[in-house]
């Protein structure tokens, strides 16, 4: 009974930690939705590239969604028009190049500032890198395929977004089931505050409704994992550079910590472990556990987000590699 009761406070701890970042990407999405007009917001986006990538790498700092919440707002991004390169970079960026994020970490790190230094660096840069390879990403569905949904007109990168049931009746505003994505004419635009609102509230619901439940089912998940993983043995396994970063790895992905959690876990080991391996959970946790992973491959489609996944992986454990080997 008593582990019962433990498997349960640990699923609730992983909800409560979890469901606040997706509600906040979620009003951030809704508010593009609802209160910023599409033709302006793209044409204030850079179109280059190599800028688009700097750009969406650094724009966590100006929207601060953080872990969890960067999914929903990049794909209101990817909908509203954005570049590939800027979303996609951040999406990887976000999580870590976040003000709350940057302020957490400089107060529980603050005695390593090398390590802080290189965790803001490397998840700065691997979010430019996977913006510029996937700018090669053709974002325009084939003439041949017929059977896409209409708002794979929009981004081939997405699913349709919803694991609702679709609504049959008129509608003002482009839908996929309940995922509002485009206003179907300009005159659509409610003109006045109440009218946002509504529509702000609407699409707040239907996102929180269907990005919630998949969430739910990765802390679920998540549960399970770590219920069943040695952590205290895996952690006596890192005696080397390279079982140190594949202990670090696994665990990033089983724990799923939060951005702010993550340097309360690693500070202690910061005297044990070498500095790549403690960067290796900084940087993986951020976007690369089993909670991000289940929102990820429900919104954006199996191949893209597989891509995302394993390039990422490799670029951050790239990195980390080099650093216990020729740095530490």
């Amino acid at each position: 009974m008593s582990e019962l009761s433990y498997d349960v406070t640990l699923f609730i701890s992983h909800v409560l930690k979890s469901l606040p970042f997706l509600l906040w990407g979620i009003i951030v999405s809704s508010s593009l939705l609802a209160f910023l007009d599409e033709h302006q917001f793209v044409a204030k986006l850079p179109q280059n590239r190599i800028l688009g990538a700097i750009v969406g790498s650094s724009l966590g700092i100006m929207i601060p969604v953080g872990q969890y919440g960067n999914i929903p707002v990049t794909r209101r991004l990817l909908l509203q028009g954005a570049s590939i390169p800027l979303s996609i970079s951040f999406l990887i960026a976000s999580p870590t190049i976040n003000p709350f994020v940057i302020w957490v970490s400089w107060g529980v790190l603050g005695n390593y500032p090398r390590l802080l230094f290189l965790r803001i660096l490397g998840a700065w840069l691997i979010g430019i890198i996977l913006g510029l390879i996937f700018s090669a990403y053709a974002d325009k569905p084939s003439g041949k395929s017929r059977n896409l949904s209409t708002l794979a007109i929009y981004s081939t990168l997405l699913h349709s977004g919803t694991l609702l049931r679709s609504r049959n009746t008129p509608q003002t505003l482009h839908r996929t089931g309940s995922l509002i994505y485009e206003y179907k004419a300009n005159s659509a635009i409610p003109d006045h505050l109440w009218g946002r609102c509504l529509l702000f509230l609407d699409n707040l619901i239907k996102e929180f409704l269907e990005l919630g439940s998949i969430l739910l089912l990765g802390c679920a998940i998540t549960t399970v994992a770590q219920v069943f993983l040695p952590q205290a043995q895996l952690l006596t396994w890192g005696q080397t550079p390279v079982t140190q970063i594949l202990v670090m790895s696994l665990l990033s992905l089983v724990l799923s910590f939060n951005s702010l959690c993550t340097p309360y876990f690693i500070n202690p080991l910061t005297n044990k472990f070498l500095y790549g391996s403690n960067l290796v959970f900084l940087l993986l946790s951020s976007l690369i556990n089993l909670k991000s992973l289940s929102l990820l491959f429900m919104t954006i489609r199996p191949k893209a987000a597989m891509y995302i996944l394993i390039l990422t992986a490799q670029l951050m454990i790239l990195l980390c590699f080099a650093l216990n080997f020729y740095l530490s």
